[in-house]
């Protein structure tokens, strides 16, 4: 079969194509759930009688009078579905996601705890799991569903935060049971820079240790010792932490960093000052160059790091860290006897394109496509992002920790974000004293093993539904290049297609009035782009006013019919507060502006991700909806530039 073919099963499709027997499916779900409701001690009888409903007939009728605006209200919604909607992370959400998202809502289940989400708790677990083994982790890694990408990344600081001071507390455990020292220097400058995997197998060694030397009470005092230490910012701050050790920490993250991390360090305590950016190329990706300077600078500033972060898929355009070349900085720091630290990637919405490369890298095809332009097919060359971005994917087993949102990438519905740990030994660490939901724990390997997830998470209350749905999607689309990995690979060569499209249109039309001048190539499956006059000369505020235009004519105001928008397309900004000018020097000389303009006023930019997987199929049905919308693109930016030049001449 067919590749794309197999693909079409998967989703609705654009016209409800799979909608009937899908809803037979939904309301075959609802039957079920009922008869279980009937089927629960049946000698119990019925409580709301038929007389009672009969009574209750005016609240019915209000309920579908309500519903029915509700479903009209609804129609204004953007349709992602559609392969003319490409602007924000949004697209179909697979059908088994659906379908395990309707059927575990209708129990509702709290994922906090066993004790009242015994089967989606489980589910959780395996589809983390399943997260887990797409990255390269192994058997003793760590997953947990989140509401989003923002609650993940900030666990994953949280963990590292912890992971970064327990040197020291290890060192009064030690002393508390009796224990001989670990073969460190005992100076703040040097146990600050232990790495993560190192100072997790030593909270396991001196479990271990102490359980042969003085027995399983010995847990206990270990555990006691744990929360007693001066050097523990969980129980003491971390403010207070930082005093004892004489140094602060930062958090280092390319200038491509999404916002939640100055939220993540606003909550943590550190302030967003304590971010420092590192450069990146004209690709957007991190340099390595630069990252080890930072590192450098940040060691002989007398400051410590808190972890690195690694952007896999950034949210304005789509580029990959060299997550490689971060993975071998860090070991050439360690064997030189320099400071390490705890990798975290953020793969919030790239993680998912490691598919592609499970097993084996699957490839993305050939470098050229066919278009359709004026009605007429030509072909186009792409520039397709390979070796690189692989190599920095396969190389993700090595960091520390990985978010990864199920609920863009993976195609799930809101809210599915997920995080990610190489080893269970964060568990113990991040334990919670609640005993309404488990008792006390005094073994390392009772807390391993615990099926319990609200004790050692950040949330209070978690959706069953979300860890349903995650579980049958991927159960049934495999997280490999012979399931998901299709889907991602359509969806980077769309957005090559449209790179494509955008940079050659003006050879293959008729004089159009503007250009379109991209960002870079795509490093995923997102395009940034902004319009400027074909004649030089126009300023960059002027560039700005026609793009902020253009993308007011492909979005929904308030009051727009969506049946009256064609296309829909996205804006972000470059803003010298973020990035560099060595960052955007290229791009600003090929937009023709001064590198003076951009630090006065930033650049506005269009973007669209290209997340729909209908494109190719659509082509085979004669329709080149990428095509047309660049088509339409020019057009509207043309529209615009008459009319400024008009009035400039009257």
């Amino acid at each position: 079969m067919n590749e794309l073919h197999r693909m079409s099963a998967w989703f609705a499709g654009p016209k409800a194509e799979n909608g009937d027997w899908f809803a037979d499916t939904l309301r075959r779900i609802a039957d079920d759930y009922y008869a279980w409701r009937r089927n629960y001690f049946p000698e119990d009888g019925v409580v709301v009688t038929s007389s009672l409903r009969r009574e209750n007939e005016d609240f019915t009728d209000r309920f579908q009078d309500r519903l029915i605006e509700l479903l009209g209200r609804l129609k204004a919604d953007v349709p992602f579905q559609s392969p003319r909607y490409a602007a924000h992370m949004l697209a179909e959400q697979t059908l088994p996601s659906i379908a395990g998202y309707f059927a575990a809502m209708l129990y509702n289940p709290n994922n906090i705890t066993a004790d009242v989400a015994p089967v989606t708790v489980r589910l959780e677990h395996q589809a983390g799991q399943m997260l887990c083994r797409m990255i390269g982790y192994g058997g003793d890694s760590w997953a947990h569903l989140t509401s989003g990408g923002t609650v993940a990344n900030l666990e994953a600081l949280w963990v590292a935060r912890t992971v970064r001071y327990l040197p020291f507390v290890l060192r009064d455990m030690r002393r508390e049971v009796g224990l001989p020292p670990l073969p460190w220097l005992d100076e703040p400058s040097q146990l600050l820079g232990l790495s993560p995997g190192t100072v997790l197998t030593a909270l396991e060694t001196t479990f271990r240790e102490a359980t042969a030397a003085f027995g399983p009470s010995s847990a206990r005092r270990l555990i006691n010792a744990y929360v007693r230490s001066e050097w523990n910012p969980v129980e003491n701050g971390l403010a207070a932490v930082c005093a004892r050790a004489g140094s602060s920490p930062v958090l280092l993250a390319p200038e491509t960093h999404h916002y939640c991390f100055e939220k993540a360090l606003d909550v943590l305590g550190l302030g967003r000052r304590a971010l420092v950016p590192v450069r990146v190329d004209s690709r957007f990706r991190m340099r390595p160059d630069d990252l080890e300077a930072t590192l450098d600078r940040v060691e002989a500033e007398g400051r410590h790091v808190l972890a690195v972060v690694a952007v896999v898929g950034s949210t304005e355009e789509g580029s990959v860290d060299p997550v490689d070349a971060i993975v071998d900085l860090r070991a050439r720091r360690e064997r030189a006897g320099k400071s390490s630290f705890w990798l975290h990637a953020d793969g919030a919405y790239g993680g998912y394109l490691r598919t592609v490369t499970i097993p084996d890298r699957i490839g993305l095809g050939g470098a050229r496509v066919t278009v359709q332009i004026a009605g007429v097919e030509r072909d186009i060359s792409m520039q397709l992002p390979e070796h690189d971005e692989c190599r920095a994917l396969e190389a993700l087993p090595h960091a520390d920790s990985v978010t990864i949102d199920p609920h863009k990438l993976g195609y799930i519905p809101y809210p599915a974000g997920a995080v990610c740990f190489r080893s269970d030994l964060i568990k113990p660490i991040t334990r919670q004293d609640a005993p309404y939901l488990d008792d006390a724990a005094f073994d390392l390997d009772a807390d391993r093993r615990s099926g319990s997830i609200g004790l050692y998470v950040l949330e209070g209350s978690k959706p069953g539904a979300a860890a349903a749905a995650v579980w049958l999607s991927h159960s049934l689309i495999p997280l490999d290049t012979s399931g998901h990995g299709l889907l991602i690979r359509e969806t980077i060569r769309n957005a090559c297609e449209l790179h494509g499209l955008l940079e050659s249109y003006p050879e293959l039309a008729s004089n159009p009035a503007a250009k379109a001048v991209c960002l870079c190539p795509p490093g995923s499956n997102i395009v940034c782009y902004a319009f400027r006059p074909r004649e030089p000369g126009a300023s960059l505020e002027q560039i700005n006013a026609l793009n902020r235009e253009i993308h007011d004519r492909f979005s929904i105001g308030s009051g727009d019919r969506v049946y009256d928008q064609s296309f829909f397309v996205s804006r972000t900004t470059l803003s010298p507060r973020q990035y560099s000018l060595d960052t955007v020097g290229g791009f600003l000389d090929r937009l023709g502006v001064s590198h003076g303009e951009y630090a006065a006023t930033g650049v506005f930019l269009l973007r669209s991700v290209l997340m729909n997987p209908w494109y190719s199929l659509s082509k085979q049905r004669g329709r080149y909806f990428l095509s047309e919308m660049v088509e339409e693109l020019y057009r509207v930016a043309g529209d615009i530039l008459g009319k400024a030049f008009g009035s400039e001449r009257r």
